[in-house]
C-alpha cells in the first residue's frame, strides 16, 4: 500500500502546477495512482473527489476580483452534469487494461495540444458564440470530465476565451467553478459504484486542496508560463508510460 505522505505529495505538487498553469491535475495524478497499483476506476474516482473541492478553491481565488457570468455557469453546470454521470458510468463498465491505454493516448494527445496552444489571452474580446451554444457543448465536455477529465480544463478554458471572449484567468475561474459540480456528480457515481479506496482518496484530497490554494494564489499573481513547461514535460512522461506500459 502506498504511503499516505507520498500520495499527499503527488497530489499537492500536481494540483499546484495545474492551478498555476491552467492544466489538468489528473494529467499527472491518474498515471501516478496507476503506477502505485490502484485500479483505473479507483484512480479516477479519487481524482474526482479531490477535484470537487480543490477547484472550488481555485474558482474563489481567480474570480474574487472578476465578474461571474452566472447564466453561462449555471447552464454549463446543468448540461454538463448529465454528461458527467454518463461518463462515470462508462468508465466503470469497460475493460480496464484497454482503458488504460486509451487514457494514456488521451493524455499524450492533451499534452501535445497544450504544447501547440499559443500563450493564453490576457485581455477580454468580443463574444463569438451565443451562451446557449457554449452551454450545449457542456454535454460532451461533462461526459469527458466524468470519464477522465485529463486536459478538459484546456478545452473549456479555450472555449470560454474564444466563444465568450473571456480573458485567460476569468475563463479558468469559470471552468473551476463548473468543474467542481461536474466532478462532484462523477465522484458520487464512483462512490456508489464501490470504486473509491479511501487510503488513496483521503490523502489525495488533502494534498489537492492545499495545492489548489497555493497554485491558484500564485497563478493569480504570476501566471503560469514557466510552470506550463514543467507541467508539459511531466505529463508527457507519465502519459507515455501509461500508453506503452513501461
Amino acid at each position: 500500500m502506498a504511503h499516505p505522505g507520498l500520495i499527499f505529495g503527488i497530489a499537492f505538487g500536481a494540483t499546484t502546477l495545474s492551478a498555476m498553469s491552467g492544466g489538468s491535475s489528473s494529467l499527472l495524478t491518474t498515471p501516478a495512482w496507476l503506477a502505485l497499483g490502484f485500479p483505473l476506476p479507483t484512480a479516477i474516482g479519487a481524482d474526482k473527489v479531490a477535484g470537487t473541492f480543490w477547484t472550488l478553491v481555485g474558482a474563489r481565488n481567480y474570480l474574487r476580483r472578476r465578474p461571474i457570468d452566472r447564466r453561462l455557469a449555471g447552464s454549463l453546470i446543468g448540461v454538463g452534469l448529465v454528461g458527467s454521470v454518463i461518463g462515470a458510468g462508462l468508465t466503470a463498465s469497460v475493460d480496464p487494461v484497454r482503458l488504460k491505454r486509451v487514457v494514456g493516448g488521451l493524455i499524450v494527445t492533451a499534452v501535445v495540444a497544450i504544447a501547440r496552444r499559443p500563450e493564453p489571452a490576457r485581455a477580454p474580446t468580443e463574444p463569438r458564440l451565443a451562451r446557449w451554444v457554449v452551454a450545449g457543448l457542456g454535454l460532451p465536455l461533462g461526459m469527458y470530465e466524468g470519464m477522465f477529465g485529463s486536459g478538459n480544463s484546456i478545452a473549456v478554458t479555450t472555449l470560454l476565451m474564444g466563444g465568450r471572449g473571456f480573458d485567460f484567468l476569468r475563463a479558468l475561474g469559470h471552468y473551476y467553478l463548473v468543474a467542481s459540480v461536474w466532478c462532484g456528480a462523477a465522484a458520487m457515481s464512483y462512490w456508489t459504484g464501490g470504486a473509491l479506496d479511501f487510503s488513496l482518496t483521503i490523502p489525495a484530497l488533502a494534498g489537492a486542496v492545499a495545492g489548489g490554494y497555493l497554485g491558484s494564489t500564485l497563478g493569480d499573481r504570476l501566471g503560469g508560463t514557466l510552470v506550463r513547461k514543467v507541467f508539459l514535460g511531466a505529463g508527457l512522461l507519465l502519459g507515455t508510460k501509461l500508453l506503452i506500459g513501461w
